[in-house]
């Protein structure tokens, strides 16, 4: 695992307010995180590691150097 930290551009995302509602009653049960964009991140992170997990996602080498 890196033990440095990348340099990382910030985007904005957007959601639905459904979906920021339901982050937001994430926070106050405090399960997840305790901001929505903790909750976000934590919740993002989750989903990423079970896609690689089972197999959703993968790095493909096409023989073009990293």
């Amino acid at each position: 695992m890196a033990t440095e930290k990348a340099e990382t551009d910030r985007v904005p995302v957007t959601l639905a307010l459904s979906t920021i509602t339901y982050l937001e009653k994430l926070v106050r049960q405090g399960t997840h995180g305790t901001s929505v964009p903790g909750v976000a991140k934590t919740l993002i992170e989750e989903g990423i590691r079970l896609a690689i997990k089972d197999g959703l996602l993968a790095i493909r080498d096409n023989g073009r150097p990293s």
